[in-house]
């Protein structure tokens, strides 16, 4: 075998072990029904979080992507409301203040039904924040991406 052949060959033998490797690596992943650390489970479908972890008016938290908030006292799901927690304008960060969902980045509100109460600064426009549904088991409260 001469070098040019035997390097062509090394080159294709190191490819095809590399592609494996990552195909194994992207795979890998825990079952649905396992929930992740956090208290997320199903895939990224929902989330979930401790209303212990919401105590008061205004509290709120972000878990996988999802914005909750308690809004009103009690433990029934009318108290928490649970929103995506990025801005749709441009990506910034969504957090509860005075009574209305703010964006960190343009200042844009939103109602805590997701309806748009002022546009950003500077120009732009926002759409409707999305609003997921909650449920409440024990002290769990757990909002689904729709």
């Amino acid at each position: 075998m001469e070098r040019d052949e035997f390097l062509k060959s090394l080159g294709i033998g190191l490819a095809l072990v590399c592609t494996g490797s990552c195909f194994t690596a992207c795979s890998k992943g825990g079952s649905e029904d396992e929930p992740a650390p956090g208290g997320n489970n199903n895939n990224g479908n929902t989330s979930s979080v401790d209303i212990s972890t919401l105590a008061s008016v205004g509290s709120q938290k972000t878990v996988n992507g999802v914005l909750f908030i308690r809004i009103a006292a009690g433990s029934e799901t009318s108290a928490f409301v649970a929103t995506e927690a990025i801005c749709p304008h441009q990506g910034g960060n969504l957090n509860w203040q005075s009574n209305k969902i703010e964006c960190d980045n343009h200042k844009a509100t939103f109602g805590s039904n997701g309806t748009v109460l002022s546009q950003p600064l500077g120009g732009g426009t926002v759409r409707a924040l999305k609003i997921y549904s909650t449920s409440l088991t024990g002290t769990t409260l757990t909002a689904t991406k729709s």
